[in-house]
């Protein structure tokens, strides 16, 4: 008896692990879920910017030859497999960030005397495949650039945000969870530079306001990666230019 339960337990789990093996791709039905419980993310906001009205708008920006990859996922063979979302995915994080801008109570009218451009630059999800179960991180990435109501730039920055969470293998609602929170994040982010506070608020540019966003630690290293392959720079400047990224991380 006790032969045929383990037999039984054996072939089920070869059967978890072939249908794993056998997946190509996996597509996932775009929902904002963030998990307040677990990863809370909210903006601390001045009231005299509440007052000022902002038509916000989203582009994705990522550099993708296919915009509704958001990700790669790993089979029970360890074989990578993309992960598509089942629709576009700027209108997506247009009307997320809306609803979370209600939350905040964001005064948000078109046209308005603020126009925020958000720039998804990230968002991306790695699910890595476990014995029971996959462990999920995701990234979120925006760029911002504030104007006024006469297109004057106001103010420009990055706003980032992550989550990992271990859940169930190849799960959409996992998924959705954890680049909800990251984009939240991300959002929260971007709303809490202090820069794009005072710009938003006083009307004038900022310092920065004509800057480019900072590349991250993360993009400057894949640049430099870029540039080693195409034989641009020397082993040893590599190593050099590195090791300076590594230290302001």
């Amino acid at each position: 008896m006790v032969r045929h339960i383990a037999v039984l337990v054996l072939m089920a789990c070869a059967s978890v692990a072939f249908a794993r093996g056998n997946l190509t791709e996996l597509t996932v039905p775009l929902k904002f879920v963030p998990q307040e419980g677990v990863h809370a993310s909210t903006a601390d906001l001045p009231p005299a910017l509440l007052d000022i009205a902002v038509d916000v708008r989203v582009e994705d920006a990522r550099k993708l030859s296919d915009l509704r990859v958001i990700g790669t996922g790993t089979g029970g063979d360890d074989k990578a497999f993309p992960i598509h979302a089942d629709r576009e995915v700027r209108s997506f994080i247009q009307e997320t960030l809306t609803q979370i801008g209600k939350g905040w109570s964001l005064k948000q009218e078109t046209p308005a005397p603020r126009k925020l451009l958000v720039q998804v630059t990230g968002y991306a999800i790695d699910e890595s495949n476990k014995a029971v179960g996959s462990m999920y991180g995701s990234e979120a990435k925006l760029a911002f650039t504030l104007t006024d109501a006469q297109g004057q730039v106001l103010a420009t920055g990055v706003g980032s945000g992550s989550a990992h969470r271990y859940g169930r293998a190849h799960s959409p609602d996992n998924i959705n969870e954890v680049l909800s929170d990251a984009l939240k994040e991300a959002y929260a982010n971007v709303l809490a530079d202090t820069a794009l506070q005072a710009a938003w608020v006083s009307g004038k540019p900022a310092k920065n306001a004509n800057a480019a966003p900072a590349e991250s630690p993360e993009d400057r290293l894949r640049k430099l990666d870029d540039l080693l392959k195409k034989g641009l720079i020397t082993k040893e400047e590599y190593q050099q230019k590195r090791a300076e990224i590594l230290k302001d991380m």
